[in-house]
């Protein structure tokens, strides 16, 4: 038998070699510079095939030779269609297979589909499911309301289950959908002259120990690549103020500028800073750093393709700057990345399957990608206690994931199995000439607040799973609220988008270049905006019109957590047998206390949300007056934590909404008292909860949550 096992060992080994000889005649000369793991995903996908058609190895790899070879023949050596990689993996693959012989399967089927198609069947079918929920809910339950009433009634239950249809999805999606890996090329030894980077960190100058606590994340980021040989700049500006100059401006450059210099003497290079001066912006009434970061990336991409330096100061070794062919760009904050990011990120975009492809009009891209992202994931600070909601969270991801959060092995991600890109979180690895091309001129000044949705839709992005983000979450409820209202405007902001033409930064309408995934996101964002009302709504009308008002409560909830509670006590199940009782208890109860926080904060996002969409209409349609609004985290972090007459000043709205829905019931239905009493102490108490949550325990559990670093 052991002579059996290692005969079949040898033939399988001895039959890799043969795929590998072949693909290694690659017509692009792109396979035998590829990284060995990614070597081995394609060698693995030719035996895969072999398999589907009945073929040898060696005959599929051929095939795929061929292929590329009359590719490269018709179009060039240097098209991607030359490379073998293209038939395995990208848009060749239905040729590959019929050459083959085989079948492609429902999911390779759906990636080769214009991505417009499978969006629009997608969402065609999310939204139909919603809709057949509102009509059930309006046919099962006799509400007392005029057929206008009703149909308004089956909208806002098709809204109040959208999140819900949308979070089945999310769970279910990375079964149906294969894990992969995108190839790259191997920089192993560091970054070749051609693909010379820029980590670039946008920030502003608050203070000296703010100064300090921006070097050494640039330090970190430096440590943990150290062998790329890339550059590492600080692009900042000073905070908002009434004039041109403030008090502390002078000293607080200097003392950046000694950091920088502390830098290049400790590791022989490498690190700059750019700093720009103030300028006057009518629209927001004070002087500042000409489009906050949005502007701040435009300047810098003009200036590495040839333009004059936007920049007051430029201090430190600017060798490593000038020149460059890409950037990264990270917050301040976003020092905590998989080891080597930086080279295999750069490794990724110079791969000919993930360059991007240009349309007729030299702007929309076809195929590739400008941007390419790491995956972001959740952990706890280790520079502070976190708080219960921080520790909350992720106990939460904890339990859903049922693995670590830094895992190399890149889950599924939906949008770019489906779709074809991802949405921009804003933290990139990008081609500088390609964004500057797409993205120069295109957006008018004071106009965009939440630019990456926008970039992001535009320039093409995808995720690489296998490298890591780990970025903490606000650390209280008050701060998540301000930061999400900030977000929102910025979405709402977006909606002109939406139009075949848009004003560019000449005033002067031209073609909208955004992607359907761009143009779909922007108006999901801002669909989103209505689902805490439509919640609201959805109660409070059935219980003052319907003549069961305790069977519509229940209806509701239970399509609220019954899948969802199904899938908790699956993942628990899996995760006992690898972790004590207590620490599987620990993340049930976080899952259930964060999944409920939709109902008790309800009412303040719906307060918020609303807030948000009619402040940034009346600046977008009246006054054209601070549509650039905005707090850094920065310095948000240098103010003390809010105190409980902060968040009952915050979310006054709650306890008030909670007390006025009670009278109103007990005037035009008494009987539904008793259905909606328990949400009415529940949104009383959201204050007190909030501010609770938001509080550091004296000692927190760390070791049973703590993903295991990289």
């Amino acid at each position: 038998m052991a002579v059996e096992v290692a005969g079949e060992a040898g033939a399988a080994a001895a039959a890799e070699e043969d795929i590998d000889a072949i693909l290694r005649r690659d017509p692009d000369g792109t396979y035998p510079r590829m990284d060995a793991r990614s070597r081995q995903d394609y060698r693995t996908r030719i035996e895969d095939w072999a398999r589907r058609s009945r073929h040898t190895p060696a005959q599929a790899a051929q095939v795929a030779l061929e292929l590329a070879a009359q590719a490269g023949q018709r179009h060039g050596a240097g098209d991607r269609r030359a490379h073998v990689g293209y038939y395995l993996l990208d848009r060749g693959l239905g040729d590959f297979a019929a050459a083959l012989g085989a079948r492609l399967d429902w999911r390779e089927r759906l990636r080769l589909r214009p991505s417009w198609q499978v969006l629009l069947g997608y969402y065609s079918a999310f939204f139909a499911l919603c809709l057949l929920y509102g009509l059930l809910s309006v046919r099962l339950f006799d509400f007392q309301l005029p057929w206008y009433g009703r149909a308004a009634m089956v909208l806002i239950a098709a809204l109040y289950v959208c999140p819900i249809v949308q979070s089945w999805i999310n769970l279910s999606m990375p079964r149906l959908l294969r894990s992969r890996r995108l190839p790259r090329l191997d920089f192993e030894a560091g970054l070749p002259a051609q693909a010379q980077t820029l980590v670039a960190v946008p920030c502003l100058l608050v203070s000296r120990e703010g100064a300090h606590k921006l070097a050494r994340a640039l330090e970190a980021l430096y440590l943990d690549n150290r062998g790329a040989g890339a550059g590492y700049a600080l692009l900042s500006d000073f905070v908002d103020a009434p004039g041109e100059h403030a008090d502390g401006d002078e000293a607080l450059l200097q003392e950046a500028c000694a950091q920088i210099d502390a830098l290049n003497a400790r590791y022989g290079g490498g690190f700059a800073l750019l700093h720009r001066a103030r300028r006057w912006n009518p629209g927001e009434g004070a002087w500042m750093g000409w489009e906050r970061k949005r502007g701040k990336l435009e300047q810098l991409n003009a200036w590495l393709v040839g333009a004059p330096s936007p920049f007051h100061t430029a201090h430190g070794d600017l060798s490593k700057v000038t020149g460059s062919r890409y950037v990264f760009v990270l917050d301040e904050d976003n020092s905590d990345l998989t080891p080597g990011a930086v080279q295999q990120l750069a490794a990724v975009m110079q791969h000919p399957l993930h360059r991007p492809v240009f349309g007729a009009d030299g702007v929309r891209v076809e195929a590739g990608y400008v941007l390419v992202q790491p995956r972001a994931t959740i952990v706890l600070s280790r520079d502070s206690i976190p708080s219960r909601l921080e520790t909350l969270v992720q106990s939460m991801i904890h339990i859903e994931t049922g693995k670590p959060a830094a895992d190399h092995e890149p889950p599924p991600h939906a949008d770019l199995e489906l779709f074809g890109q991802v949405p921009f979180v804003g933290k990139g690895f990008y081609d500088v000439a390609a964004f500057h091309r797409i993205m120069h001129g295109r957006v008018g000044e004071n106009t965009t607040l939440n630019h990456d949705v926008l970039e992001g839709g535009t320039v093409r992005a995808a995720v690489v799973g296998d490298i890591v983000l780990r970025d903490t979450f606000t650390p209280t409820y008050y701060a998540a609220v301000r930061r999400s209202h900030r977000w929102m405007r910025g979405d709402w902001q977006l909606l002109p988008w939406l139009l075949p033409t848009v004003r560019n930064a000449a005033g002067a309408r031209i073609p909208n270049a955004l992607s359907p995934f761009g143009r779909w996101q922007i108006g999901y964002n801002a669909v989103r905006m209505l689902f805490p009302a439509a919640s609201l709504l959805c109660f409070a009308i059935g219980w003052a019109r319907s003549p069961t008002p305790g069977l519509w409560t229940g209806y509701l909830l239970a399509v609220a957590w019954l899948p969802a509670l199904i899938e908790l006590l699956w993942s628990a199940a899996r995760r006992l047998p690898s972790q004590p009782l207590r620490d599987t208890a620990r993340g049930m109860w976080a899952w259930l206390s964060l999944r409920s926080a939709s109902f008790i904060f309800c009412v303040d996002q719906a307060h918020t949300n609303l807030d948000a969409a009619l402040r940034c209409s009346y600046r977008m349609l009246v006054s054209h007056r601070h549509m650039l609004e905005w707090t850094a985290s920065s310095v948000i972090s240098t103010r003390r934590d809010p105190t409980l007459g902060q968040y009952l000043r915050m979310m006054w709205t709650s306890p008030a909404f909670a007390v006025a829905l009670m009278c109103a019931l007990a005037w035009t239905n008494p009987p539904a008292l008793a259905s909606a009493l328990p949400f009415a102490c529940l949104w009383t108490a959201a204050p007190f909860i909030a501010w609770w949550w938001s509080q550091k325990p004296d000692e927190p559990v760390r070791s049973a949550i703590q993903p295991t670093q990289s």
